[in-house]
């Protein structure tokens, strides 16, 4: 899968908004939540990437690519994690219930009929003539 690179306009964004997520998160937030000294290298990087967006937004393309492409990796992992645990843990134990108490959301046990189908009643021609 190939990512798509946005215009000068995007990449500009991407930069300073990087930067500010890299100062605010590693640079003021998890320092001030765990007590910790306040490290430099955040506001290195935010620098950096400010100064790219700002003046020479078309090199960030490099680095726009590889933050893309760990996303989808990231992505790929977290759906799989999540699916699981939606799975696992509330989807198996709430059809283990269902069949405890007979219980049966699709309604598809056999009966006496041929066919599992449900027919409808069918509506006159009039009824579509005037819907509202």
């Amino acid at each position: 899968m190939s990512i798509e690179i946005p215009d000068k306009k995007g990449l500009r964004e991407f930069g300073l908004i990087t930067g500010g997520l890299f100062v605010g998160l590693f640079g003021l937030l998890f320092p001030w939540l765990f007590s910790l000294a306040f490290p430099k290298w955040p506001w290195i990087i935010a620098g950096v990437l400010w100064g790219f967006a700002l003046l020479i937004p078309k090199h960030l393309k490099w680095i726009y690519q590889g933050w893309m492409s760990f996303a989808l990796v990231l992505g790929w992992i977290n759906t799989r994690i999540i699916l699981a645990i939606m799975f696992y843990l509330i989807m198996t134990p709430m059809g283990l219930v269902m069949r405890l108490f007979g219980k049966n959301a699709m309604k598809n046990k056999p009966s006496e009929s041929e066919s599992y189908r449900n027919l409808t009643p069918s509506r006159s021609p009039q009824h579509v003539e005037r819907p509202f």
